[in-house]
């Protein structure tokens, strides 16, 4: 049996990895959950797994469960050789450190969010090459990447191709984003999320962060990286051949899927997820991404190419305009124009990222917040 942690036990990645788990109990069990502040939730939770650990970055109480362990101990969990499976699927870039360690402890891990690998995507690649680590990704689009490459030769892949829902937002015209609210942008029309990653899909910065993590995920060059609304939200992605031929991976919007094709690699197990009926499949529809709307894929490569800690400054500055945003300080245009004047500012100054260490790293994610809250101040 594999001894699995869960990072973000209580979002929603969280919350359907328990599922999954529950599902193929004879071959799994949780040993951890971790979560920042919901006492009530992961003590329900961990109810379901008796051998579970507790740990809270944000306690109310020090004393709440007899589960809970300090920082210290859950470090030595994640370590120890009885741990098998850690899920990192803690929103924004504060899940970094933990899945560093669990990558330096050579793990399986199952990365969920996607701003550990924006930041520091090289960095965590060759952590994983030196250990022994494996990671897998169990957000859809690149979980999709992944089935569809296995085995093939890296040198075989001529193009990957990103889906997105386009978000509720796509088909508005520009001089509307003004008339956008907090209410209108959380409403996605296919998928059920945590706030920060709606408003990311309602911008389409989530495909931008998707780009740059596919560039280190499958070491493939950002040309060879695009990006595709496809409504439907069925095709995750496609990866097309040097031989002509593309792979379509399909599944029901539902991250079950992804999560139960990660804790099973390389075998398959239950998903408790619907299947597609094709039967009844009536049509599948894509658009290409009005770019002058959603500028959002344009700031990722032009992150890939100035390189240097571009793409932290990228993710720190999205952080901050989707908090803004979410505190009603924001409007929903000032997002981009926020995260293109801190690029543009990081460029101008050349204020580069010039070593390379966990430590760099954060600190140079905390000078890249600084950077988009000073211009934020010229956006309220």
């Amino acid at each position: 049996m594999d001894n699995v942690i869960i990072l973000g036990s209580t979002g929603s990645i969280g919350k359907s990895s328990i599922e999954v788990i529950k599902k193929n109990n004879k071959e799994f069990d949780v040993s951890c959950l971790v979560a920042s502040s919901n006492e009530s939730l992961i003590k329900n939770q961990a109810k379901d797994f008796k051998n579970s650990k507790i740990f809270l970055e944000n306690p109310k109480k020090n004393n709440f469960s007899k589960k809970l362990i300090c920082k210290e101990d859950l470090l030595k969990l994640i370590s120890n050789n009885k741990t098998n499976i850690v899920i990192a699927a803690i929103s924004g870039s504060e899940g970094l450190e933990l899945i560093y360690h669990s990558i330096k402890s050579g793990k399986k891990v199952l990365i969920a969010n996607k701003e550990p690998l924006v930041m520091a995507g090289e960095f965590l690649m060759k952590e994983a090459k030196k250990s022994g680590a494996e990671i897998i990704p169990i957000d859809s689009e690149h979980c999709a990447v992944h089935q569809s490459t296995r085995g093939k030769d890296q040198g075989s892949i001529s193009k990957i191709t990103l889906t997105c829902s386009g978000g509720p937002f796509y088909n508005l015209p520009k001089n509307k984003f003004k008339e956008i609210t907090i209410q209108r942008a959380l409403k996605h029309p296919i998928w059920q999320m945590g706030k920060k990653i709606t408003i990311d899909s309602s911008t389409l910065m989530n495909k931008a962060l998707e780009i740059i993590e596919a560039k280190y995920l499958f070491n493939i060059d950002s040309e060879k990286i695009d990006t595709i609304i496809h409504p439907e939200g069925l095709v995750h992605s496609f990866v097309e051949f040097s031989d002509g031929t593309i792979l379509a991976s399909m599944a029901n919007p539902d991250m079950k899927i992804p999560i139960s094709y990660g804790l099973g690699f390389p075998k398959s197990i239950s998903s408790v997820s619907k299947k597609i009926d094709l039967q009844t499949l009536k049509k599948l529809t894509f658009h290409k991404i009005n770019r002058r709307k959603f500028p959002s894929i344009d700031f990722a490569y032009f992150a890939l190419k100035h390189g240097k800690g571009m793409p932290i400054i990228l993710n720190a500055a999205n952080e901050v305009a989707v908090k803004c945003f979410l505190d009603k300080k924001l409007s929903f245009q000032n997002i981009f124009k926020l995260i293109a004047s801190a690029l543009n500012d990081a460029d101008r100054s050349n204020i580069k990222l010039n070593s390379v260490s966990l430590k760099s790293i954060t600190d140079f994610n905390d000078e890249a917040k600084n950077i988009a809250h000073h211009h934020l101040k010229k956006l309220t």
